[in-house]
Formats: structure tokens, sequence, C-alpha cells
């Protein structure tokens, strides 16, 4: 099982970097006002009010400083949080979205779903290489919106020559439809990462996922 390790230091290094601005401003700020205290013209004392007004905007800065540090730290802990309920997806099979398809060089038959948005009289599922030459036509494939349909190919091309392992693009052509379409994959997830404040599920044929593109977990 692995799981990137997150730091809260990287989260949480803003505010204290300017809480220790603020600090040393703030020392500044009382040793100005101490010296024009002690060098006030007596004809012309210093304004009560404004004396005032000027500490109590410093003390409003800082507290806004000490709260940004307190979301930053809760930012950090949900994340973590979050990574480690995503860790229960390791070793478990899911369905996320993916435009394409591995073949081992067994030539293990491959599965993938598709979902039609609008209802179609049939669907053809196809397949292309990585230079998006068509390789394969799986034709007359149910038009159902809205239900999730498995296909499964079988790694021959149009002309029953067993092709070779790699990644192949998968699309489908629906007649008479209305609206998109999505392909899905199955795999098993391996790792979980943490990216860019992201997790990210990492499945077991090198394609990369997020929690929320899972439309079936087994």
């Amino acid at each position: 099982m692995s799981i990137t390790s997150i730091s809260s230091a990287s989260v949480t290094g803003t505010a204290e970097s300017s809480l220790s601005q603020l600090s040393d401003d703030y020392e500044t700020f009382l040793n100005l006002l101490v010296a024009q205290i002690q060098n006030q013209d007596p004809l012309e004392p210093l304004d009560a009010t404004e004396f005032i007004s000027q500490i109590a905007t410093l003390t409003q800065v800082e507290q806004t400083v000490n709260t940004n540090s307190q979301l930053e730290q809760l930012r950090s802990t949900l994340a973590l949080t979050a990574s480690m309920s995503e860790a229960t997806l390791i070793g478990r099979t899911v369905t996320v979205p993916a435009s394409a398809v591995e073949l081992d060089a067994t030539g293990t038959p491959v599965t993938f779903s598709y979902e039609i948005e609008g209802e179609a009289s049939s669907a053809t599922a196809i397949i292309s290489d990585a230079d998006g030459n068509v390789l394969r036509l799986i034709e007359d494939l149910p038009g159902t919106a809205g239900v999730l349909n498995e296909v499964s190919w079988d790694g021959l091309d149009d002309s029953g020559t067993l092709l070779p392992a790699g990644i192949y693009t998968i699309s489908m052509a629906a007649q008479d439809a209305t609206g998109g379409y999505n392909t899905y994959i199955r795999d098993r997830v391996a790792s979980v990462s943490y990216v860019g404040g992201e997790q990210l599920l990492n499945l077991e044929n090198g394609l990369e996922a997020s929690s929320g593109e899972i439309v079936k977990i087994e």
C-alpha cells in the first residue's frame, strides 16, 4: 500500500511567515510610538483617538493572520483525512472514465464500458491506434440511453490478426442518437497519491483517476 506523504509545513508556511513579519512590524511600530510620545510637542500632544485607532488596526491585522493560520491547518488536516479515506480503495476494482485500453502480450480479452446520453438504434465501438488508424469495429451494440453497457474486445483487428501489446484508443458511434457518450474502464487501484492538493488513484494499468470520477466500486 502506497500513499504519498503530506506535510502540513507546506500549507502553514505562508501564515507563519506573515506572523513573523507582523511581529517585526509590531515591535517597530511600538518603538516609533514610544519615540513619538517622548518627543511630542507639549503644545500639540499626540491625538489619543488616533493612537487608539492605530493600535486597534494593528491588532485586527494580527487576529486576521492568526485566523488564516488556523484555517490553513484545518485544510491540511482535512486533506490528510480525505487521503487516508481514499486509501481504503487500494486493492479494489473501480470503474472510471477513460478513452483508452491496454492490451497485454497474452492477448487476453479487454473489457470496457460505454454510456450513451440519448437513445440510439444501435452503437459501434471503434478501436484505434495511437495515430488514429481504425483497427477494429465492434458493431450492433445496445443503444439504450443512460445504461452502462459492457464491451469485450478480443484484441483482434478487423482482419482477425492479434494486435501487439500496447495502448489503444476507444470511441463510440451511435446511430440516430441525440447527445454524446462516455467510455469507461475497470481496473484495480494500486496506490493513492496526493499531488497539488488533489488525491489521485493510481491504477494498475498506469492510468490515474480522481475518486470523484468513480462510477462503480467492486
